[in-house]
C-alpha cells in the first residue's frame, strides 16, 4: 500500500458521517433514557411493594381478626367459611395476595384482589425476579382471650403490581418513541441540506477519474453552494492549466523528435559518409599494401575493422534516434522490426508481438510515442531483468488504445541508457498526450508497463496534430 492509499485510508477512518452521528447519538441518547427511566420505575416498584407488605401486615391482622371474631363463638375455633371480605377496601389499592390456614397448616382461603387487566409476561417475571421469594409478612389469627386460631401470610400480587408497573413502563416507551421521532423530524431536514454531498462527493470521482470538465452542483444551503462556486472556479483554472501544460508539453515532444530526426540525418549524411570513405580508403591501402609493402597490410586491415565496428555503433544509434520505417512502413512494421532485432540479439528469451486494430491510422506524436515506450520498456527488460519471455499487446479500437508490455525478469525501475527515455520519459510522454501511465511489479517476479489512451485523448492528440 503506497502513502497516498494510507493517507486516504487514515482520512476515510478520521472522518465523521454528520447524518450518520446525529441519528445514532439521539437513538442512543433515547434509549439509555428509555432505560434509565424504566429501571427507576421498577425499583420504585420493588420499594413500594416491599413498603406496603411491611407496613399494610398489622391492618390485614386486625381486619382479618374481626371478620374471624364476628363469625365465631369462644367454643369454636375453626375459620371455616372465611372469604377475606374486610380485604376488598384496602387489599385491591394495596396490591397484595392473603392465604389463611387453621391451627393445623390447611389452607382455608387465598385471595389476590386484583381488578382486572393484564400486563406482558416478561414484566411480570422481571418484577418477580426483583422482588424475590422472600418478601412476605406472616401474622397470627388470634381469639379472645388469647387463643391462636390461625395464621395468615400477605405476598405481593405480582399481576395487580405488573399492571400498574407496565402502565408506568408505557409512558417511558412513549417518552422514548417521543424522542426518535423528534429525533427522525430533525434527521430530515439534515439530510435533505446534506442530500447534496453525495453529488459532490461523484462529481469528486469523476474529477478523479480525469474528467476534468466535471462542475459541481448547487446546493441549496448557502455554505455548501460558496463552497461548490469555490471548487468550480478551481477546477476550471486547473483544467486550463492542465491544457495548456499538454500543450506544452506535446509541443516539446514533437521538437525532440524532430531534433532527433534532424540530428539521424546529419549522423547518416555526414559521419556516415564518412565512415564509409574511410573504409573505402582502407580497403583500397590493403589490396596496394598485400602487392607492394605487406608491412601496412595489418594497419589497413585493423582501420577497416575500427571503422565497420563505428558504422555498426552508428547504425545502433541511428536506430535509438529515428525508429526505422516507422513514418514509411507504419507503427505495425516499426514494432515488428524492433522486436526481431531483439530476437536475433537475445535468442534466448520468447518474445511476442500481438498487435489489434488500426495501429497505423493513430496521429503521429501517439504512434511515436507507442513505439518509444515499447522501446525503452524491452530495453529496461532485457538489459537489466533478464527474462525468459516478454510480450507486448497493443490494442486499438472504439474505446481507445491500451499497451501492455509484460516481462518475468528481476524488474528496473530506474532509467536506462536505451533510448534515453527511462521510466520517468515514459510517464512524461503518457500524461502530455492525456493518457494513464503503470508500473506494476508482479509476484514473484517481472514488471508490466501499461499505457492507456481513451478514445477522447485519441481524437484529441489527432486534431492537434492535424
Amino acid at each position: 500500500m503506497n502513502e497516498h492509499t494510507m493517507k486516504a485510508a487514515e482520512a476515510t477512518a478520521a472522518a465523521v458521517d454528520l447524518k450518520r452521528n446525529l441519528l445514532l447519538r439521539v437513538s442512543l441518547f433515547a434509549l439509555l433514557i428509555g432505560l434509565a427511566a424504566g429501571a427507576v420505575v421498577l425499583q420504585q416498584a420493588v420499594a413500594r411493594i416491599d413498603t406496603h407488605i411491611q407496613r399494610t401486615g398489622s391492618t390485614v391482622e386486625r381486619l382479618i381478626a374481626g371478620e374471624a371474631d364476628q363469625k365465631r363463638d369462644a367454643f369454636r375455633r375453626s375459620l371455616e367459611g372465611m372469604d377475606l371480605s374486610s380485604l376488598d377496601g384496602i387489599a385491591p389499592l394495596l396490591g397484595i395476595c392473603v392465604a389463611v390456614e387453621d391451627i393445623y397448616k390447611r389452607a382455608v382461603v387465598a385471595r389476590c384482589f386484583h381488578d382486572g387487566g393484564a400486563a406482558p409476561g416478561a414484566v411480570r417475571w422481571l418484577l418477580a425476579g426483583l422482588i424475590g421469594p422472600d418478601l412476605r409478612y406472616r401474622g397470627v389469627i388470634g381469639q379472645y382471650p388469647g387463643v391462636k386460631v390461625g395464621e395468615f401470610v400477605v405476598t405481593p400480587d405480582l399481576d395487580s403490581e405488573s399492571v400498574v408497573v407496565w402502565s408506568q413502563i408505557r409512558t417511558v416507551l412513549g417518552m422514548t418513541f417521543g424522542i426518535l421521532l423528534l429525533n427522525l423530524l430533525i434527521y430530515r431536514p439534515v439530510r435533505r441540506a446534506l442530500r447534496p454531498a453525495d453529488q459532490i462527493l461523484a462529481v469528486l470521482a469523476r474529477m478523479e477519474a480525469g474528467e476534468l470538465s466535471a462542475r459541481m452542483p448547487r446546493p441549496r444551503l448557502i455554505e455548501l453552494r460558496r463552497i461548490a462556486a469555490g471548487f468550480d472556479h478551481l477546477a476550471e483554472q486547473l483544467q486550463k492549466t492542465l491544457a495548456s501544460q499538454r500543450q506544452l508539453a506535446m509541443r516539446l515532444l514533437a521538437v525532440r523528435e524532430e531534433e532527433r530526426r534532424r540530428l539521424a540525418r546529419e549522423l547518416h549524411d555526414e559521419f556516415g559518409q564518412c565512415l564509409a570513405s574511410i573504409g573505402a580508403e582502407a580497403a583500397f591501402i590493403g589490396g596496394r599494401a598485400e602487392t607492394r609493402d605487406p608491412e601496412l597490410l595489418p594497419a589497413a586491415r585493423a582501420i577497416a575493422a575500427v571503422t565497420a565496428h563505428m558504422m555498426e555503433s552508428l547504425q545502433g544509434i541511428l536506430l535509438q534516434l529515428r525508429p526505422v520505417g516507422l513514418e514509411e512502413f507504419g507503427l505495425g512494421a516499426a514494432l515488428e522490426a524492433l522486436v526481431g532485432g531483439w530476437r536475433r540479439r537475445q535468442p534466448a528469451c520468447v518474445f511476442e508481438l500481438k498487435l489489434e486494430g488500426a495501429i497505423d491510422a493513430l496521429p503521429d506524436a501517439l504512434r511515436t510515442s507507442l513505439y518509444r515506450i515499447v522501446q525503452e520498456s524491452l530495453t529496461n527488460a532485457l538489459r537489466h531483468g533478464e527474462p525468459g519471455r516478454v510480450e507486448v499487446d497493443l490494442r486499438c479500437d472504439a474505446a481507445g488504445c491500451r499497451l501492455r508490455v509484460v516481462d518475468d525478469g528481476a524488474g528496473r525501475e530506474g532509467p536506462t541508457a536505451g533510448s534515453g527515455l527511462g521510466v520517468l520519459g515514459m510517464h512524461e510522454r503518457v500524461e502530455a498526450l492525456g493518457g494513464r501511465f503503470a508500473l506494476v511489479a508482479l509476484a514473484p517476479r517481472g514488471m508490466r508497463v501499461e499505457a492507456d489512451f481513451p478514445a477522447e485523448v485519441v481524437h484529441t492528440v489527432e486534431m492537434t496534430h492535424d
